[in-house]
C-alpha cells in the first residue's frame, strides 16, 4: 500500500485555510455557512431516492469516528474567527486522508466525522475494510500533527488539536428518516454506537476486539494492539 503524502496534504489544506481566511475579512460579527445537501445521503450503496421512508437495509462496515478533544472549551477561549480557521485546516485535512484510504463519509458532526469502509457494494473485503480504517485514523493523527498543528502554529493560532479516533466493524442498518420536505439517510448499530465510544482517547486510534479479530496476519507485519485502559478494545500502534 502506497504512503500518504503529507506534503501534498499541507498544500490544499493550506489553499483551503487560505480561502477560509480571505472570507473571513468579510465577515462582521456572524459566521455565514453554505447551504449543502445532506452529506450522510452518501452512505455507499444506499442513496436517499431510492429508500422508502420507514424502510431499512442491513450490511456490515468498518465504521471510524474521529473527534476533536476540547473543542467547546477551545472555541471559547480562542473566540469564533480563529474556530473558524480552524475548521477550515482541519476537516479539509482529515477528508484528504480519508479520500486517500476510499472510506466514505457518512456525517460530519461539528468537528466531528463518522466515516465508512466496506459494504457488500463495495470490492472490500472485511480485512481489507477494517485495515483501511485503522491505518486511516492513525494517518488522522500523523496529518493532524504535521500538517494542520503546523498551519496554526504557522497562523499564530495558540491551540494545538488533539484527536481521538475509534474504529468497530459490525452490522449496521440503514434507513431513511424524516418528511417529504426534510428527510436524511442515516446508519445505526452497535458498531456505530462503540466507534464513537472509542474515539475518547488522545491522539490514540482504539479499535475493537473485533477489528483485531478481523485484521489480516502479515509475517512482518508493524501493527500492534496495546490493550486499552476500556478493557474492551486496544490502542493500535
Amino acid at each position: 500500500m502506497s504512503r500518504i503524502n503529507v506534503d501534498e496534504i499541507y498544500l490544499k489544506t493550506k489553499e483551503h485555510y487560505n480561502k477560509a481566511k480571505k472570507t473571513l475579512q468579510e465577515i462582521k460579527h456572524s459566521l455565514l455557512l453554505e447551504h449543502a445537501d445532506a452529506i450522510s445521503d452518501t452512505i455507499p450503496g444506499y442513496q436517499a431516492e431510492y429508500l422508502e421512508f420507514g424502510s431499512y437495509a442491513k450490511d456490515n462496515f468498518a465504521v471510524l469516528f474521529v473527534d476533536m478533544r476540547h473543542s467547546t472549551k477551545r472555541a471559547q477561549t480562542i473566540g469564533p474567527e480563529k474556530t473558524f480557521l480552524t475548521m477550515h485546516a482541519y476537516i479539509p485535512a482529515l477528508l484528504e486522508v480519508i479520500k486517500f484510504y476510499n472510506g466514505k463519509v457518512v456525517d460530519i458532526m461539528g468537528d466531528g466525522i463518522m466515516v465508512f469502509f466496506g459494504g457488500k457494494k463495495s470490492n472490500m473485503t472485511k480485512e481489507i475494510a477494517v485495515k483501511k480504517a485503522g491505518l486511516c485514523g492513525k494517518d488522522m493523527l500523523r496529518i493532524i500533527d504535521k500538517v494542520v498543528n503546523k498551519i496554526l502554529q504557522e497562523e499564530k493560532i495558540q491551540w494545538d488539536i488533539d484527536i481521538g479516533v475509534g474504529v468497530d466493524y459490525g452490522n449496521v442498518i440503514v434507513t431513511k428518516i424524516g418528511i417529504q420536505e426534510f428527510y436524511d439517510v442515516k446508519a445505526f448499530g452497535d458498531c456505530v454506537n462503540k466507534a464513537s465510544k472509542y474515539s475518547n482517547g488522545h491522539n490514540q486510534v482504539k479499535v475493537s476486539k473485533q477489528v483485531k479479530k478481523i485484521w489480516p496476519s502479515s509475517e512482518h507485519g508493524k501493527i500492534k494492539f496495546i490493550p486499552s485502559n476500556d478493557k474492551d478494545c486496544y490502542i493500535l500502534s
